[in-house]
């Protein structure tokens, strides 16, 4: 039993006082993470639309398969290999052992992940091009995007110590129920990409000029490679002020198997790794089928993809963070009931938002592209196999939404071999959909790649769907009588709304068409989608009053909460 508590009586209390603000805290600090995130994300989508107007060509693919299937994935897998292991492990031990004893995991842990993440950079340094060639066999076709792509991955490849080693910093200021300073980091990161990369194109590789259009070399693509390093770097470093005053408790050591906790971490990994490597090797295939199917190709697919992404790792990703904590505490003290109060909520308030969100996507992916990404040399072949891309993952989006999220009731119960082993099994699903769709069924470019796309929707949902019937018989009691009539309510908000936009989108499209807009094919994108959203909006929001639909009011209020917060926390900081 740690110090801080004389008596298991004043430990309850605090355990009481904790969970009387457990809901408000968990709604507050989701809707101000997901401001940050959203920030983030735009900024993030200002390194696309860079990397856009370069064109869809064997060099941006280059870029793709080095920082997606390499460095970003490492970081991926790092975080999702720690995630379920050592918050919880940090948070039992802060509360029944003291501060000082969960430092000390801390520190081997973070120590041993240092080592570990410097030998994986000199990995790629070495043996840079076999990798690329591994991942996005296409490349071989262009041995000069090929050799752009070894140098950019090397560029990049340092970047994988503080970038992947700040999530350690992280977790650890989530165990504390700190998140907004990780949040923080992360639109922090996404900025540093963005200017550093205008920085180098205006000042190293400027834009030439030939028959009245502007025209970037080649070599240009390197300048968001060099954006990564320097973001990755400065994501580390943004988050050890909200460190400082405990890091007195951090020792410099690397001494893993010392410690008993230590160890039990590693225990948990196993699984964890599992299911690591096999989503790896998904990714691995999305880069492969693509870069397969012709030039551009992948970039294309990319783009698609990182529509849907913009609101899944936002909201969901937040959401996914402010709960792991608390259900953590829960699952130490065997309160199964909270833990299946706060699944239904989350899980209907996801639904509420993403199950009509995916549909408006559908109908308006073309549109979508066309705003964020047609410019430069991204023709209108290109946003048209973008868009497919957008069609095809949009119907999943309620199950990416929810995915993260219901892997921590797993995790909290200290349990990563069920999720792991479903997710990769389900990874191999992905596999040969996209196999059998690219090099079977697949006739053309679009249906190649809607076969990838869609491969993904397919194995991601089964998954979810899994994973909640697995989930179901360990916690607490749930009323399906009242969850399948908010189904049947939101079927028909959604189902009114999406009547709505498909007839929007058949009355505006030959007036947009005939339109001589002043700003072009941007302008005619953003009167698009602005009349479609709103319109949709309305109709779901006005469906849901009516339906009485209670997820309308709290994620109102919820809204009205974290606003208010977060303008008292930027007050704070203009003083």
């Amino acid at each position: 039993m740690r110090d801080d508590f004389n008596t298991p009586d004043e430990l309850e209390a605090e355990d009481a006082k904790s969970d009387a603000t457990a809901g408000r805290q968990m709604g507050i600090a989701a809707v101000i993470i997901t401001a940050f995130l959203m920030l983030g994300k735009v900024m993030g989508y200002g390194k696309e639309m860079v990397i856009a107007s370069l064109g869809a060509s064997r060099g941006t693919d280059a870029f793709k398969v080095a920082y997606n299937s390499v460095i970003y994935t490492i970081y991926t897998k790092v975080e999702k290999l720690l995630r379920p292991t050592y918050l919880p492990e940090f948070v039992k031990l802060k509360r029944e052992e003291g501060e000082e004893r969960a430092w000390r995991v801390a520190s081997a842990m973070t120590g041993f992940q240092f080592i570990l993440l410097g030998v994986l950079a000199a990995v790629c340094v070495v043996y840079a091009k076999p990798i690329l060639l591994f991942v996005g066999k296409g490349l071989a076709d262009d041995p000069a995007a090929l050799n752009r792509g070894v140098v950019m991955l090397r560029v990049m490849a340092p970047a994988l110590l503080l970038f992947s080693l700040s999530v350690m910093p992280e977790l650890t200021l989530h165990a504390y129920k700190k998140f907004t300073l990780p949040a923080v980091a992360e639109a922090g990161f996404r900025f540093t990409v963005v200017v550093v990369s205008l920085t180098l194109l205006y000042i190293i590789w400027p834009s030439y000029y030939s028959v009245a259009r502007p025209f970037r070399g080649e070599d240009a693509i390197f300048a968001v490679a060099f954006g990564v390093l320097g973001g990755g770097c400065l994501r580390f470093l943004l988050q050890l002020p909200g460190l400082f005053g405990k890091l007195r408790l951090y020792k410099l050591t690397a001494n893993v198997l010392g410690d008993t906790s230590a160890r039990h971490i590693l225990g948990l990994m196993p699984p964890v790794l599992v299911g690591v490597l096999f989503s790896t090797m998904r990714t691995w295939a999305d880069s492969r089928f693509g870069t397969d199917i012709g030039e551009g190709v992948y970039t294309c697919l990319d783009f698609g993809r990182k529509i849907p992404d913009l609101f899944l790792q936002t909201l969901p990703l937040a959401v996914s963070f402010v709960v792991y904590p608390y259900l953590s505490e829960w699952a130490v003290r065997g309160e199964k009931d909270k833990m299946a109060d706060a699944l239904v909520t989350a899980t209907r308030a996801m639904a509420f938002i993403y199950v009509p969100l995916s549909v408006a996507l559908m109908i308006v992916s073309l549109p979508i592209i066309r705003l964020v990404y047609q410019a430069g040399d991204f023709t209108g072949e290109n946003a048209a196999l973008s868009a497919l891309g957008v069609y095809w993952y949009s119907p999943g989006l309620f199950f990416f939404s929810v995915e993260g999220a219901i892997n921590k009731w797993f995790f909290a119960f200290k349990d990563t071999v069920t999720p792991n082993i479903t997710g990769a099994a389900f990874a191999v699903v992905h596999v040969i959909i996209g196999y059998l769709g690219v090099y079977v069924l697949g006739q053309s470019a679009r249906s190649r790649l809607s076969w990838v796309a869609a491969a993904l929707t397919i194995s991601k949902s089964s998954k979810v769907i899994v994973l909640y019937s697995l989930l179901r018989r360990r916690i607490g009691r749930i009323d399906l009588g009242k969850q399948v009539v908010f189904a049947i309510k939101l079927a028909v908000c959604v189902g009114l709304m999406g009547l709505a936009l498909w007839f929007l989108e058949q009355q505006m499209a030959p007036h947009l068409e005939l339109w001589q807009a002043p700003g072009g094919l941007k302008v005619k994108a953003l009167v698009n989608l602005t009349a479609s959203f709103t319109v949709g909006a309305a109709v779901f929001l006005g469906a849901a009053r009516a339906a009485r639909v209670e997820e309308l009011s709290l994620v109102v209020e919820a809204a009205r909460k974290g606003v208010r917060k977060l303008s008292a926390k930027l007050g704070r900081n203009r003083d």
